[in-house]
């Protein structure tokens, strides 16, 4: 007999109430509880413990443990999480322009987009000149290069002025305009047009090329809500944020829609068996043995045979599966991590299954494997032993330098590299590529420190080496590689994740640098120092000026005492990074001044101090920051918040002050430091 499918609206209905109920028990399922009315673990639990303690004794902190409650899958360990589970893979070809990315189409089976290649000019020359910008149809025909013009770099070596941008498809006219008051047409271009004042202007041809890119992503949580970031926290896995509203419900359940759909389409890669007969068999290993991978958990008795049903319910047994697999993934005990944990005497010890699932997402940014469910299952993670066991195993997995690499963009704030915007006239090639760029060099820097490399963490501020691929070793000036990212010495005035021009682009305007910004990126990412915010009457960023320097036009921060007060601490260390531009690349003058770079940090280890230490380099002041106490210090801090999902209280200010000093008797190994975090009892219990 055919069994009525669950209806989008009952099964969200159901996932509303779990969502909004806080879902403490496990009766969403139409399984057995395992809590109390309060929802806490009752005694006798499945894995056989009566509550005892596992033989720590009493707490070092027992003051700052984190309540118990249930996390929010992020998009991105979502993502993740059905990625793993079902084997899924991206496309490789496409068949309509919806499969390809925003901008792109499918030309064939493949996704193109409409690129255009640089255009390089370049003049010598002549005695006098002070600066040469290039004006034309393709940009406004701008008078100055603060109205938008294009401007042309001097090399005294060889005596040219030259400059590369990019110009849209199609046919143009521009001059080249010197010291923005003489407009000369371009002395190597032969192709020219009348101007209509009796001279002539330069004619430039540019045709637009198609470049092949990949097909979209996998992506099904594109409508799920964004995650909320406290103020001060850098991560997006904020656990406070578990609370959905009933359109976040029904946006869940399409996206469960959706995965089920996909992942039925691809069930010869992960089905655990071949359906025979009325393929009821199958539906219970289906239930057994993907529901425990679904819920990071076994499934009961009523659980398996719910789902089960589920699945020789339908006409067909692939039917089933999808209508199961949406039920399971629309399920709170999916797309919330669970840490109730079981009592033990004031406290509560997480489940080896709520361990399994933060020591997967915490390490992996993703599912727990077989391996560490089977770990759960047999109590290896009962004793911080068997969790540092696991710990290291899953250190070892190529998932364990994603994740490093997306902790660092987070706790770095250069994230938002992919989607800001710079200016258009001044930076023609600042495009999606350019910023995928940016952001996989700082990936694979923290990446290669930590599992490559020394493992220390001053090694992430003075790296004297980066990673570039052709579109970043266009940015930096330096050769491409022949092929893909290769490793390269840092590019001169350069070194560690300073030097990054994901650091410097994602601090800056769209159309200027900016020394606060950058000045506050280093007090507050690298050395935790909080500044108040400015009064609302402190006034805007300064205009651009073509008469004065961005340090000359800052520096009025510094001319008012009361501003001083705070900007001492900030702009100061901006200016010594004055050398790279909006988009992080080198750039010799500020809109043809000089630049002057020497700077000064004021209280390195507090703003209480009156140290002063000097510098006028990048790789100077990533000395200095690296041989700071504070620097390590807020590095640990940084990490303790990403583990455990939320900023540090003051109750925490013992487990914070152990885990620092943990960190540097290990003399700031970046591996100890997640160990250490990870095996202390403040991540294994809650109150």
């Amino acid at each position: 007999m055919k069994m009525e499918s669950p209806s989008v609206g009952a099964l969200g209905g159901a996932l509303v109430l779990a969502m909004l109920g806080g879902c403490r028990g496990r009766g969403d399922a139409g399984g057995g509880t395992d809590t109390d009315t309060d929802g806490t673990a009752s005694a006798g639990d499945a894995d056989g413990t009566d509550g005892e303690t596992d033989g720590e004794g009493p707490l070092a902190c027992p003051e700052s443990l984190a309540p118990r409650q249930l996390r929010l899958l992020t998009r991105r360990e979502y993502d993740a999480t059905v990625h793993d589970l079902f084997s899924l893979v991206d496309p490789s070809s496409c068949s309509d322009d919806a499969q390809c990315p925003a901008g792109a189409s499918c030309d064939g089976s493949s996704c193109v987009v409409e690129t255009v290649p640089s255009t390089a000019f370049e003049i010598p020359g002549q005695p006098g000149w002070t600066s040469v910008h290039v004006a034309g149809s393709f940009n406004g025909w701008p008078a100055t290069v603060a109205a938008g013009g294009w401007p042309l770099v001097y090399d005294a070596a060889a005596g040219t002025w030259s400059g590369t941008f990019e110009v849209p498809p199609g046919q143009h006219q521009y001059k080249l305009v010197v010291d923005e008051s003489s407009w000369i047409p371009d002395p190597t271009n032969p192709q020219t047009a009348d101007d209509g004042f009796g001279g002539t202007n330069s004619v430039l041809d540019v045709q637009a090329q198609l470049e092949e890119v990949p097909p979209r992503s996998l992506a099904f949580t594109d409508d799920l809500p964004v995650e909320i970031r406290p103020a001060g926290y850098a991560f997006d896995n904020n656990a406070a944020a578990g609370l959905v509203t009933s359109v976040h419900a029904e946006q869940y359940m399409r996206a469960a829609q959706s995965v089920a759909a996909f992942a039925v389409a691809e069930s010869g890669a992960w089905l655990p068996c071949t359906p025979q007969g009325d393929g009821s068999a199958c539906a219970q290993q289906v239930a057994q043995q993907v529901g425990r991978r679904i819920f990071r958990r076994p499934l009961d008795e009523a659980e398996v045979s719910k789902y089960a049903a589920l699945v020789t319910g339908e006409a067909t047994f692939d039917d089933g599966l999808r209508v199961a697999l949406q039920a399971m993934l629309a399920s709170p005990y999916f797309v919330y991590r669970f840490e109730i944990g079981e009592a033990d005497g004031e406290r509560f010890r997480l489940t080896g299954y709520e361990l399994a699932a933060a020591l997967s997402y915490g390490l992996w940014g993703t599912t727990p494997d077989d391996a560490l469910l089977d770990a759960a299952q047999g109590g290896e993670l009962d004793t911080a032993e068997g969790v540092e066991a696991q710990v290291r195993r899953l250190l070892d997995d190529p998932r364990a330098r994603d994740q490093v690499g997306t902790f660092a963009v987070q706790w770095l704030g250069v994230e938002k590299v992919a989607t800001i915007d710079k200016s258009a006239d001044r930076f023609p090639g600042f495009d999606a590529t350019l910023r995928s760029a940016l952001l996989e060099e700082t990936r694979r820097l923290a990446a290669h420190v930590v599992f490559d490399g020394s493992g220390a963490f001053d090694e992430l501020l003075q790296a004297d080496y980066t990673f570039v691929d052709a579109t970043l070793a266009g940015l930096y000036g330096v050769e491409p590689p022949a092929a893909g990212w290769a490793q390269i010495a840092a590019p001169p005035g350069r070194a560690g994740i300073l030097g990054h021009a994901s650091v410097l682009a994602a601090n800056a305007y769209p159309d200027q640098t900016s020394p606060v910004r950058r000045g506050l990126f280093v007090r507050r990412a690298l050395l935790c120092q909080q500044l108040p915010d400015p009064p609302p009457d402190a006034g805007g960023v300064p205009d651009v000026d073509p008469t004065a320097s961005t340090r000359e036009r800052f520096e009025q921060h510094m001319e008012d005492a009361y501003c001083a007060s705070c900007h001492q601490y900030i702009d100061p260390v901006g200016f010594g990074l004055e050398h790279f531009d909006p988009v992080g690349a080198w750039r010799d003058d500020d809109s043809g001044h000089p630049i002057d770079t020497s700077a000064e940090l004021r209280g390195l280890e507090a703003l209480s101090d009156d140290d002063v230490t000097a510098f006028s380099t990048v790789p100077e002041l990533a000395a200095v920051v690296a041989s700071s106490q504070a620097a390590p210090a807020c590095f640990a801090t940084h990490y303790f918040r990403y583990t455990h999902g939320r900023l540090e209280t003051p109750d925490d200010a013992c487990a914070v002050e152990g885990l620092t000093q943990r960190f540097a008797e290990a003399q700031h190994d970046v591996i100890a430091l997640v160990v250490s975090t990870i095996t202390a009892p403040e991540f294994r219990y809650r109150r």
